[in-house]
């Protein structure tokens, strides 16, 4: 006992010692100061020799501070450390990452790294920490189904073509029917001529009528009509001019009226339909050539419009306005075509509207900080990724929640087949989170049957694909079936289109810094 005290009791002594010394040298040192300050009325400033006396003063102070000073200080607080734990499920089981990197990055889900087990159960606060960093990432939403639905009232827009290189776009499969009205020829007119005892006027000859074509074909979606029109040409069989002709001062006036062009209609570029325009009224001086005006001039109305071709249609009516007198009460259709969504041959005039599903948003970010008051910390709840059929759960840290994303909350790129892409999660850097593919659909390249489901999204709370519909000709309602019933794909064993369902959204995260 006593050979382990004498090494603390010499310590310690020479510790008084030294610190005697030091006292004693202090004093010395003030005596000197406070002399040279009763003398500083008597001299301007330190002598050299008093300046060094200081300056080894200053450097025994701070060699004697090092002796005495480490031996007071208390040891201080190891560093705070820095880490991260995240929690996450999989397979319906919950999974759990730490590391103490200040580098780490979250694995991807099932990826090395990942431990299985109660995420609060197995997590440890560490020493030294006050407060923790907590970052919440909801699950994502699913994508929507696709659907069908039949409005009561058909959408299908009519179509007026009057200049030449107009087009109809056909947007729905069916019958149309087209109505072809063909080009009027103009009137010629001759103006008064003058005998030696006065003069008369010449009767305009009349144009003949234009001819029409009626009739049903059988479009798809993607055709495309277009209206090609002629133009009207001079008619050379007018003659105004008789041999003895005198004419009246100013009034040698006349015109030779025009023939109609023909007028037509294609379908992809291809003639299908057309019809010959009206003739000009002719008028010509009489070879008799008479000395009065009674038979001077001969005025005849031009020739009436001749088919020129119909194929492809059915139930065509032709309108030859020389036996159908009613047909002369549109001198407007001049070379015009109109095109009608038939009533008669379609089983119905209700309209096929598909529509894509939208993309399942991105579950919620959210972030908090947690004051650590005890060793343990609040219940840890994961959002579970929606279904088509299930909506999205929220991720929990204890009272502070992430909510889950919304099926088919994100509608950006959906069209009327296709559907839209789901949405990612963000908040965190470097998160693995990747919305799901809408599905492609009908209209677009590579598109079948066996893409119509939106794909699943990846990651941690990212949302899922909209779902599309496919189908290679418009459906038409069919009544003779129930509205339920025809809202299905397959009727009667027979498919009409290919619907496909929504992805699935992703698991959510959480995440503790500190």
């Amino acid at each position: 006992m006593e050979k382990s005290n004498k090494k603390p009791q010499k310590q310690a002594s020479l510790n008084s010692v030294q610190g005697c010394m030091l006292f004693d040298f202090l004093a010395h040192i003030k005596n000197i100061v406070q002399n040279k300050t009763r003398s500083l009325s008597r001299k301007d400033a330190f002598s050299l020799a008093e300046m060094i006396m200081i300056l080894l003063f200053v450097a025994i102070l701070a060699l004697g501070s090092g002796i005495i000073l480490p031996k007071k200080l208390k040891k201080a607080d190891p560093q705070t450390p820095h880490g991260l734990y995240a929690c996450t499920v999989f397979n319906n089981q919950e999974y759990y990452f730490s590391s103490t990197s200040k580098n780490a990055e979250i694995p991807a889900p099932g990826g090395a790294g990942w431990k299985l087990g109660n995420c609060q159960k197995n997590f440890k606060v560490p020493k030294y920490v006050n407060l923790l960093n907590v970052t919440m990432i909801g699950g994502g939403g699913a994508g929507k189904d696709a659907s069908v639905t039949w409005d009561k009232e058909s959408k299908v827009q009519d179509g007026d073509l009057g200049v030449n290189g107009d087009k109809y776009y056909v947007e729905y499969d069916g019958w149309y029917t087209i109505y072809l009205f063909g080009q009027y020829g103009e009137s010629s007119w001759r103006s008064e001529w003058d005998l030696a005892n006065g003069g008369c006027n010449v009767a305009p000859a009349q144009a003949g009528y234009p001819y029409r074509v009626q009739g049903e074909i059988q479009l798809k979606r993607g055709d495309v009509i277009q209206l090609y029109k002629e133009e009207k040409t001079p008619n050379t069989g007018t003659n105004f001019f008789c041999a003895d002709n005198k004419h009246r001062p100013g009034k040698d006036e006349y015109y030779k009226g025009k023939d109609g062009g023909k007028t037509a209609l294609l379908l992809n570029g291809a003639e299908f339909v057309s019809v010959n325009g009206s003739k000009a009224g002719v008028t010509v001086c009489s070879s008799t050539n008479p000395p009065n005006c009674t038979n001077r001039y001969t005025v005849t109305r031009g020739a009436n419009g001749t088919l020129g071709k119909a194929t492809g249609m059915s139930d065509i009516l032709y309108m030859d306005p020389s036996t159908n007198a009613a047909y002369q009460n549109y001198p407007s259709q001049d070379g015009v075509a109109s095109i009608r969504y038939s009533t008669t041959k379609n089983s119905s005039t209700r309209e096929f509207t598909p529509s894509g599903g939208c993309g399942g948003s991105a579950g919620q970010t959210s972030a908090t900080l947690y004051p650590v008051l005890r060793d343990t910390i609040p219940s840890i709840t994961i959002g579970i990724g929606g279904t088509p059929t299930r909506p999205a759960t929220s991720t929990s840290f204890g009272s502070f929640p992430a909510a889950g994303g919304t099926t088919g909350g994100n509608c950006k790129t959906s069209s009327q087949t296709s559907g839209s892409d789901g949405d990612a999660a963000t908040g965190i850097e470097k998160l693995v989170s990747t919305g799901g593919k809408g599905a492609p659909g009908v209209g677009q390249a590579g598109a079948s049957a066996a893409k119509v489901n939106g794909e699943n999204g990846t990651g941690y709370g990212a949302g899922g694909g909209g779902g599309a519909i496919f189908y290679t000709s418009t459906p038409t309602y069919n009544n003779s079936l129930t509205e339920e019933q025809n809202s299905q794909p397959i009727q009667n064993g027979s498919r009409k289109w290919y619907q496909g369902t929504g992805g699935n959204g992703t698991n959510g995260l959480i995440v503790i810094s500190w």
